[in-house]
């Protein structure tokens, strides 16, 4: 009877060990191909955190069943005490496969032809828009583009912790799968990784303190300071998205938030997220301090025809006018102040503007009529712009657009990612 437990517990070691040791075999196990493929620098990033903890569980393990299976095998208390040990490498090795399961189901994605390339490009594109000439940026390892189901976008930044309590080896962004459909609004990978930059630069708790400073001196009331403090979690990461890619930022962020008037008019206080109304005008007031008269001239009027405030109760009618009246003096705070945490320069200064002006990229949109697109000298997230308008002046359809950026998209990777 006691050889017989013997025998039982060392093969229920000797299985789970089995398991331990093929938490490193996540790359054999999807069998990427090259076109979809992720960077050798991420494959790095990910198997060193499941290698890590393979070694952990595979050292306990090997040390403590040589310990007990040792002594004397007819011993219960033997028998029990590894028993115990076994019992508790388990819950450890079941929180570890979540972290496996979770990147073997994200990575899984790109085993599927059309999506896995450009999900590639993705990444690419994402790790540019973090990727700006600032010591704290070149630490983000390379993010990860997945799509799930649902209605918008969000980032697990790098280092949190995943829901089973592994550190997150890099940042993880989430599309909706409708993005790849309408490859002209991807900017929604910029703001996510705007997330992650704003933490990076230390900014989430600056941006608050600016904004309300320059809103106080020009006498805005204190429920205004506290609405845009509050609301600059995701101001500072659209800002970041306009910083990279241009009028791609409000050309999209006007097509991405259309809900019913009730939403898009609602103010709350305590959601981060700024009143859509707002968060869309906010996007052209930077377009018109930086480049003058615009296309976002006509886009303004257009929105605030679609989003009339008459009708609203007087309190919330009163509080959205005396928001839209500020957001001059909060985008020119946003432009023009000079941060520590960039030596004394704006955060402009990370960004070229002057690249990105409209008439400039014009000239480029206008010659996909002469079936040439020159992008070259260009960043990836810069290429955003020069498609905007490319839609936006129906310089190709929608339907010829999207076969363009597709075959961009899938370029990409083996351009930008390192």
């Amino acid at each position: 009877m006691s050889t017989v437990g013997t025998n039982s517990l060392y093969r229920r070691y000797a299985a789970m060990l089995r398991r331990v040791r093929a938490l490193s075999s996540l790359r054999d196990m999807v069998g990427l191909p090259p076109e979809a493929d992720i960077s050798e620098r991420q494959w790095e990033v990910l198997l060193n955190s499941l290698k890590t903890a393979e070694k952990r569980l595979d050292l306990r393990l090997r040390q403590h069943a040589k310990t007990l299976l040792s002594k004397d095998t007819g011993n219960m208390g033997t028998h029990q005490s590894l028993q115990a040990e076994l019992g508790d490498v388990e819950l450890q090795l079941t929180k570890t496969f979540a972290f496996f399961d979770t990147y073997a189901d994200i990575l899984s994605q790109r085993l599927m032809p059309g999506l896995g390339r450009l999900l590639a490009g993705c990444d690419a594109l994402a790790l540019d828009a973090m990727r700006r000439h600032h010591p704290a940026l070149d630490l983000v390892e390379p993010p990860l583009v997945y799509c799930d189901r649902g209605y918008g976008a969000s980032i697990a930044r790098q280092d949190v912790r995943l829901p089973d309590g592994t550190p997150n080896p890099m940042p993880m962004i989430q599309i909706p799968y409708t993005r790849i459909l309408e490859k002209w609004n991807l900017t929604s990978v910029l703001h996510e990784a705007g997330h992650e930059v704003m933490v990076r630069l230390g900014m989430v708790d600056m941006w608050p303190r600016i904004a309300q400073a320059a809103l106080a001196r020009q006498g805005a009331s204190a429920e205004v300071q506290h609405l845009f403090g509050m609301w600059m979690s995701e101001i500072g990461p659209d800002f970041w998205t306009f910083g990279c890619s241009g009028i791609a930022a409000p050309g999209g962020i006007r097509e991405l938030l259309v809900l019913p008037p009730a939403m898009m008019l609602r103010i709350s206080e305590t959601d981060p997220h700024p009143t859509p109304y707002l968060r869309v005008l906010i996007n052209f007031e930077w377009c018109r301090q930086v480049w003058g008269f615009g296309l976002w001239d006509q886009w303004e009027q257009e929105w605030l025809a679609l989003y009339p405030l008459e009708d609203l109760p007087e309190k919330q009618r009163r509080t959205l006018l005396a928001c839209r009246q500020h957001l001059p003096t909060l985008c020119r705070a946003m432009l023009q102040t000079r941060l520590q945490v960039l030596s004394g320069k704006p955060m402009t200064s990370l960004f070229d503007l002057n690249t990105l002006h409209p008439v400039h990229l014009r000239r480029l949109a206008l010659d996909a009529r002469k079936g040439r697109l020159n992008l070259s000298g260009l960043r990836p997230t810069a290429h955003l712009a020069v498609f905007r308008l490319v839609k936006e002046l129906n310089i190709l359809s929608p339907e010829r657009l999207d076969a363009v950026m597709a075959q961009w998209l899938k370029q990409l990777k083996f351009l930008t990612i390192q």
